[in-house]
């Protein structure tokens, strides 16, 4: 197996065995896969681009420092960025992850007067269970998730260290995993390579309702069915 599948496999061995598609890559053209697109239906409302880039990566076999270097090249990989949408080109984002500019957006924070996000990373144990990370869960004005009604977490419920709220290669290799010790921030073991939506109609309706209270004709992410 060659190393960069095997570093991959690896970050995600706990999980169930991948119904994505796996895809490859052109080396004269990385930001244009070949084969099957990232599908739309993968996502559910209001998903993180954190959350989205985890599945990108199991997807296709990819570690954190290769995607990295083909969402930013100029950055560097272990540093990373906040995932503002003034810190990426959503144009770029488009054609390498195959989503609609306006799931990407929403994914993204947007840093405009009076917007207050947390640094640390916060999520819902339940919806981290179903693959899932909402975008919702970084504002500062939201406690609960809106879909369980479940307290937002910052704490790694192992070693209790807070893991933060960015897009670099340490991040990207641990999926819905604290990026200090790999525990998982779920209750159990959760289905992040599964192609199947987990999470019941009426709990994507809730975020999806929440999604347009916050944002306005700015929520769209992902599917809603």
């Amino acid at each position: 197996m060659p190393s960069d599948a095997c570093s991959q496999q690896l970050s995600c061995e706990a999980l169930k065995a991948p119904r994505f598609p796996i895809l490859t890559f052109d080396d004269s053209q990385p930001d244009r896969p070949l084969g099957r697109g990232f599908r739309i239906d993968w996502l559910m409302p209001g998903e993180s681009l954190v959350s989205i880039l985890w599945k990108f990566a199991c997807a296709n076999a990819l570690p954190g420092d290769a995607l990295m270097r083909l969402m930013c090249p100029d950055a560097d990989p272990l540093e990373g960025m906040i995932p503002l949408r003034s810190a990426l080109d959503l144009n770029h984002l488009r054609r390498l992850l195959r989503l609609p500019v306006n799931v990407l957006r929403t994914s993204l924070l947007d840093r405009s007067p009076g917007d207050r996000y947390h640094a640390t990373f916060r999520y819902c144990r339940q919806c981290a269970a179903h693959g899932y990370h909402s975008v919702l869960h970084q504002l500062a004005e939201e406690d609960r998730c809106a879909a369980h009604r479940l307290e937002l977490r910052t704490r790694c419920p192992q070693c209790r260290r807070q893991s933060p709220f960015m897009i670099n290669s340490s991040v990207i290799e641990a999926p819905f995993r604290c990026v200090w010790c790999r525990s998982h921030f779920c209750y159990g073991l959760l289905p992040v390579r599964s192609t199947t939506q987990a999470m019941r109609r009426q709990d994507r309706h809730c975020l999806q309702d929440r999604l347009l209270l916050r944002l306005g004709s700015d929520a769209s992410g992902g599917s809603n069915g």
